[in-house]
């Protein structure tokens, strides 16, 4: 169909009909709730790296929606007959009674989010909701083809959803190993010596270590979104849209794993200290190289172009006013009192969120200062390390002490978030065995005096080959030591966690983090009275601020 044909169809005629009465309930509800599940999916997208390409999609998905619009075979499909829907007068005090219901629905949904109750579960409800608003609105005004002409664009938003923990940390997890080893093999078929132990790369430079940003999960949840974005971009075919999902998966995979390969060569060539300087260009470089390689072989499956025309973006608003107009008066009604419950109900979960955040003491500022001593050295932390982290603060100090000899100390500092929860899973017994450092004896508990406050902190020891290390390390939460008797999966929602932790919600969720790290061999262990005088050495216990 044409434009002319478009013009003097019966389907353009009934679509004007309807123009001069715009109902903008409806759209004040999806723009509402579309607000609600991209503010609330944003805190991901600004905190996790994994997730930073979020903000394009709702951007690409808007965009695709619109043009779907505009597409001939999809309007030739919406008959008048479609169009028209009847429905039950329904009396203005049951749109009162819906709109208490739907306000109390949102208020514990948003509540539940600040909370942090089930954040993932909570997360995809917001997100299904726009989605199913947006689905029924299609159908009400063009039946079953513009639901299924709509229905890719709408879902495409869960491409920027986080990911279940029990699903992605295992991902993540076998994708660390299995670059570390896929590395390893080509350092041999290049003819330099390595070794994997977990996910670190033993080189004759030093080792390197496989973290989470560099295990590849980053660039194939990227690769995903963008393989399913530039199908739709091109109008592929179904079978092609799958055949393009599985070349973008597995260039995602291939292009992290080059970038793995030219950081380990330039560690084996320039050592490990040079990574620092081209670790972030690399990373860059790779993105760039998986955007145009999926572009690539989207163009190369695109279809020969077809000659039908389309219908111009100039005609998109009045065609949306006439599909709101269809929409029955009563609906019409109900749309507009839900933004509203939405907004009263959201409003009242951040007051009460603020009340109980008020009434408790909340650490604010850092405990712990580093003193100023010439024997100190400030580093500059790696860019991944803080990118891993996102800490408010941190310090990265060596020292060079001729009675103490060499140490290394941290200091970590996370203003009060709900995502702060997430710090306790970078713990030593954790983290260390994934880069090849092997458990030699159990964490043990000891107490230290810090200008006259009694400090509560872990010693860790770990053993590589011949090298020794022991890592002094305490970590706090509003002030407050936290003991060791947790798990990952209690951290990550999967399991029920201790109420000590105080994991819910902003209150008490102030993190500090220090350690101390020195080294020795299986002849001169290193020793804990050093690392507890190195560390007493280096920063100092502010006890004004409780």
């Amino acid at each position: 169909m044409t434009d002319q044909e478009f013009l003097h169809s019966p389907i353009h005629g009934s679509l004007l009909a309807v123009i001069s009465k715009p109902h903008r309930g409806c759209w004040a509800l999806l723009l509402a709730a579309w607000s609600w599940a991209i503010w609330s999916c944003a805190e991901y997208w600004r905190g996790n790296p994994n997730y930073s390409y979020g903000w394009i999609v709702p951007v690409l998905g808007f965009a695709y929606a619109a043009r779907r619009l505009t597409l001939p075979q999809i309007i030739a499909g919406i008959m008048p007959e479609n169009i028209a829907r009847p429905i039950l007068p329904v009396s203005i005090w049951l749109i009162g009674f819906f709109g208490i219901v739907v306000a109390a629905i949102i208020f514990g949904l948003e509540f539940a989010r600040e909370q942090v109750w089930h954040p993932i579960i909570i997360i995809w409800t917001i997100a299904f909701i726009p989605i199913t608003l947006t689905l029924f609105v299609c159908w009400l005004t063009g039946g079953k083809t513009l639901l299924i002409a709509e229905l890719f664009p709408v879902l495409f938003f869960l491409t920027a959803v986080p990911w279940p923990p029990r699903f992605e940390q295992p991902i993540t997890a076998g994708l660390m190993q299995a670059v570390a080893g896929a590395t390893t093999a080509l350092l041999h078929w290049f003819g330099i010596p390595a070794q994997t132990t977990g996910g670190a790369i033993t080189l004759r430079t030093g080792v390197v270590g496989i973290t989470e940003a560099c295990s590849g999960m980053r660039s194939l949840q990227a690769g995903i979104m963008f393989g399913l974005a530039m199908g739709e971009w091109f109008l592929l075919r179904p079978l092609r849209r799958i055949a393009l999902l599985f070349i973008a998966i597995a260039l995602a995979l291939i292009t992290n794993l080059i970038r793995t390969l030219a950081l380990s060569l330039w560690a084996e060539w320039n050592g490990l200290d040079a990574v620092e300087k081209i670790h972030d260009l690399t990373g860059t470089l790779a993105v760039i190289v998986l955007v145009i390689a999926i572009w690539i072989c989207a163009l190369a499956l695109r279809s020969r172009p077809r000659a039908t025309a389309h219908f111009g973006f100039e005609k998109l608003g009045a065609r949306l006013r006439a599909m709101a107009t269809v929409i029955p008066t009563t609906l019409q009604r109900a749309a507009a009192a839900i933004p509203i419950a939405g907004i009263f109900g959201i409003s009242i979960a951040q007051v009460v969120s603020a009340k109980i955040e008020a009434r408790d003491q909340t650490q604010t500022a850092p405990f712990f200062s580093v003193r100023e001593d010439p024997s100190q050295t400030q580093v500059r932390l790696p860019r991944d390390v803080w990118n891993e982290l996102h800490p408010t603060s941190g310090e990265y100090i060596r020292t060079r002490d001729s009675r103490l000899g060499a140490g290394e100390t941290f200091h970590f500092f996370w203003k009060p978030s709900p995502w702060n929860r997430f710090v306790l899973l970078h713990r030593p017994d954790i983290c260390m065995p994934g880069v090849g450092w092997e458990s030699s004896r159990p964490p043990e508990s000891i107490t230290i005096d810090f200008s006259g406050h009694q400090t509560q902190l872990y010693l860790f020891r770990f053993r590589r080959g011949d090298v020794e290390v022991l890592e002094l390390w305490g970590v706090w939460r509003n002030g407050d030591a936290v003991a060791l008797d947790y798990q990952p999966d209690q951290v990550l929602g999967v399991a029920a966690a201790p109420p000590a932790l105080h994991l819910e919600g902003k209150r008490r969720s102030a993190t500090e983090v220090v350690a101390c790290v020195v080294g020795g061999n299986r002849d001169h262990p290193p020793d804990a009275d050093r690392a507890i005088t190195i560390l007493k050495s280096v920063f100092q216990y502010n006890s004004s601020r409780e």
